[in-house]
């Protein structure tokens, strides 16, 4: 929409092929002949706008990593090439989201999946991720991901769903919710007959508290939960499996958003920390807007509505595009954003976060895997300085791989929890350059020569 509208426009993805999570395409090298073989709607969804964002006239760079941002200039490295940095006028952030991870005994066991994870082996590489097993989740995921995975011949034995059943009272506002979302709840209609069908047994109401094996995933415990998710004491029950699926919703990859300064707030029905942006998906930050799920996690719908309003406000700032046309496009938009958010707050009692998900860990629990990090030595470290970023100088939690992006949260609740803090008052590992791990080869600079270490030209 920006490129069609006359701007410049630079898309940089990080993936090696465009699609996103829902309409994940095969990776480079495949070709799917439609004449022999389907995969679903949302393959053939995305192939419609992946073409359609080839047609126009922006520049898309793939397996593009970007290793920082600087008020409005932007490094980054496509494939494996040096970085280069561009300027840009005005920039649209769509980072996405990861799994949001959920830690207690045994979630660092093979055999544990998070559903993003699982998604890529079923759907895409076709890999079957156990014999026997076990989805935990809670909201339209735990609904929608189950029946996927059975379509796909993965045998699910149980699946467990954190928040309550269905009354009477949340079908009348499903209802209330209708307009504009009646292709949602057809579809969830059909992914709860698929369950059905195949009977798949569900179970509202539980949480896994732990996972157990010998190497790997053999059992998964799991018990009743309160309205927080919190495990009700001897309600515990083990099922025989190989493999345990987690499904407890995303959290908002705001990495390059927090090193722009933008004004974040904490929703851990949005994912957790979030960019605060007004209704045109501005952020605090001029000439930056926020969209889709690294802005807060609404889903699919919500994104691409949000992509086109900051579209169409770019086209405005940079007079491409007449205020009443604007207005009336990005009403449209925002029209479409309140009915996907209506039939939301129809579900928030179903499917709300329960903060009883943080505290699922025993003090042996490893809560940092990147860097094998204990509750204990979490708790230890705790006596030096109960803030993040102590705990990560004295322990390393937070300097691994992921960097902080899994243990980071629970970490912050871990203090809260032994303070007395509010978890919104403690805040977050500053953020660090670059912003995804990159070859130090990349970002080295060819002027710089010393004799005694390294020469131009050396990888």
């Amino acid at each position: 929409m920006a490129s069609a509208g006359g701007l410049k426009t630079v898309l940089l993805e990080e993936r090696v092929s465009l699609g996103g999570q829902i309409y994940k395409q095969l990776g480079t090298g495949f070709v799917v002949d439609p004449k022999i073989a389907r995969l679903g709607k949302d393959y053939d969804r995305g192939t419609e706008l992946i073409n359609a964002a080839k047609a126009s006239d922006a520049t898309i760079l793939t397996d593009c990593i970007v290793a920082s941002i600087d008020g409005m200039g932007i490094t980054f490295s496509v494939g494996e090439s040096q970085t280069q940095e561009i300027t840009a006028r005005n920039i649209i952030i769509a980072s996405g989201a990861a799994d949001r991870a959920i830690v207690f005994p045994g979630w660092t066991l093979p055999g544990v999946f998070t559903a993003g994870g699982a998604q890529t082996l079923v759907k895409t590489q076709k890999i079957n991720i156990g014999s026997k097993v076990v989805f935990a989740g809670s909201g339209p995921l735990a609904l929608a991901f189950p029946s996927q995975l059975s379509g796909y011949g993965v045998n699910l034995v149980q699946v467990l769903e954190s928040g309550p059943p269905p009354q009477a009272t949340d079908i009348v506002k499903i209802l209330g919710a209708v307009p504009g979302n009646i292709h949602l709840l057809v579809d969830a209609v059909r992914y709860r007959w698929n369950m059905l069908r195949k009977r798949v047994p569900l179970a509202y109401g539980r949480i896994v508290v732990r996972a157990e094996g010998d190497g790997c995933v053999e059992r998964v415990v799991h018990a009743a939960s309160d309205k927080d998710w919190n495990p009700i004491p001897g309600t515990e029950q083990i099922i025989e499996a190989d493999g345990l699926c987690l499904g407890y919703g995303f959290s908002p990859s705001v990495e390059a958003l927090r090193l722009l300064g933008c004004e974040l707030t904490l929703d851990e029905d949005l994912g957790g920390l979030c960019v605060v942006i007004d209704e045109n998906c501005k952020t605090s930050v001029p000439h930056v807007w926020a969209v889709g799920d690294g802005a807060g996690v609404e889903g699919v719908y919500v994104a691409m509505a949000q992509g086109k309003i900051a579209a169409i406000n770019c086209l405005l700032e940079e007079k491409k595009v007449s205020q009443a046309i604007a207005q009336k496009q990005i009403a449209d938009q925002q029209k479409k954003i309140r009915q996907k958010r209506k039939l939301v707050r129809a579900t928030n009692r179903m499917y709300r976060f329960g903060d009883g998900a943080y505290s699922l860990a025993t003090e042996s629990t490893i809560v940092c895997r990147c860097e094998e990090v204990t509750v204990r030595e979490i708790d230890i470290a705790m006596h030096y300085g109960a803030d993040t970023m102590s705990i990560k100088s004295l322990t390393r939690a937070g300097m691994g791989l992921c960097q902080g992006r899994n243990c980071q949260r629970h970490i912050a609740a871990r203090i809260a929890s032994r303070t007395g803090m509010n978890v919104k008052d403690i805040p977050m590992n500053t953020p660090r350059f670059p912003l995804r791990p990159i070859p130090l080869g990349r970002i080295a600079d060819s002027s710089v020569v010393s004799e005694k270490f390294f020469t131009p030209g050396e990888d």
